[in-house]
């Protein structure tokens, strides 16, 4: 089995980016390598790796916040790599008990939300020390998580239970659940956190909730195994990655019906929205990253990267 799987979707090593490289700006891409143990720093204008930061093995989730941090969940190693991306070097390591996967961090920056497998829980913890903040809230197998634009709701794929744990992070406490489909895994809110767009890795689809009312708006069907999900910043294209088959599915945010698949590299997993209207696609087997164009339903530009590329997050602007 490669790496770390999850069916049913950091140990401190202190690096520099090779001579010459350009400093970290808003916009730039990281990606976590989980096979190679670094995290690469992606161009997206030019669509070409800048940088490469060693950060220890078997990085996953990852986050950036404000002042260029960029954090990095350990799941195999319990532990949560701080970056410092100007800088291009780490930090920090923040011991995480348990198994952290699914990050998130605040607008502000004042707080990390950590979704724990081992310990069925999403904390909420000190970006500077990793110490707990509040109690934790109980989610028996926590997956992707996201967080509104203000940053006082937080939502968590719980992946056995078919549903989704919506957290008032102020309180650190439940506040509702609603419905998904088998495995729900990914999420992703539409730009006006109206909707979330859940991929369930084991039903083949996508559930399409009103976070208003918590209620399902649609499901839409995409194929075997979609991991991955995001939002064009426009709102108009949901992008769904399909491990098994190479490609993404593109679903119309109006309609909600698939408009096609494009081929990417092989087993796709996370999947990004670009503030151009792009979409970066992290191809694990083949070891690279694709750029679509959702709107062309068309794949740009495939680069190679170190190997396992998983998680994605942006510079923030």
């Amino acid at each position: 089995m490669r790496g770390l799987r999850l069916l049913a979707v950091l140990v401190c090593a202190h690096g520099a980016l090779a001579g010459g490289i350009r400093a970290a700006r808003a916009g730039d891409l990281y990606v976590a390598g989980q096979e190679a143990g670094v995290v690469s720093r992606v161009d997206p204008a030019t669509m070409r790796v800048v940088g490469t930061i060693p950060v220890g093995p078997g990085p996953a989730g990852l986050a950036t916040g404000p002042g260029g941090r960029v954090y990095v969940t350990h799941p195999d190693h319990r532990a949560i790599t701080v970056i410092d991306g100007p800088a291009a070097r780490v930090v920090a390591r923040l011991d995480q008990p348990g198994s952290p996967f699914g990050i998130a961090a605040a607008p502000d920056g004042a707080a990390l939300y950590v979704g724990d497998w081992r310990r069925g829980e999403v904390v909420r913890r000190d970006p500077r020390t990793g110490e707990a903040m509040g109690p934790a809230v109980p989610v028996p197998d926590p997956a992707g998580l996201v967080l509104d634009r203000t940053g006082g709701r937080l939502y968590v794929a719980d992946r056995e239970h078919r549903r989704v744990v919506v957290i008032d992070t102020a309180a650190m406490r439940e506040v509702g659940t609603a419905s998904a489909g088998e495995g729900p895994f990914a999420l992703a809110l539409s730009p006006d956190d109206a909707r979330l767009y859940v991929a369930n890795v084991r039903s083949g689809d996508v559930t399409v909730i009103a976070t208003g009312t918590l209620t399902t708006l649609s499901t839409v069907k995409v194929g075997a195994m979609p991991y991955g999900v995001a939002v064009t910043a426009d709102g108009r294209f949901v992008v769904v990655s399909r491990q098994h088959a190479g490609a993404v599915t593109v679903i119309a945010a109006d309609g909600l019906a698939p408009l096609g698949d494009v081929s990417v590299g092989r087993y796709p997993e996370g999947v990004l929205a670009l503030a151009d209207g792009r979409v970066a696609v992290a191809n694990w087997f083949s070891g690279d990253l694709s750029f679509v164009d959702p709107q062309a339903r068309r794949e740009l530009a495939r680069l190679p990267l170190a190997d396992g590329p998983r998680g994605l997050a942006v510079a923030l602007r």
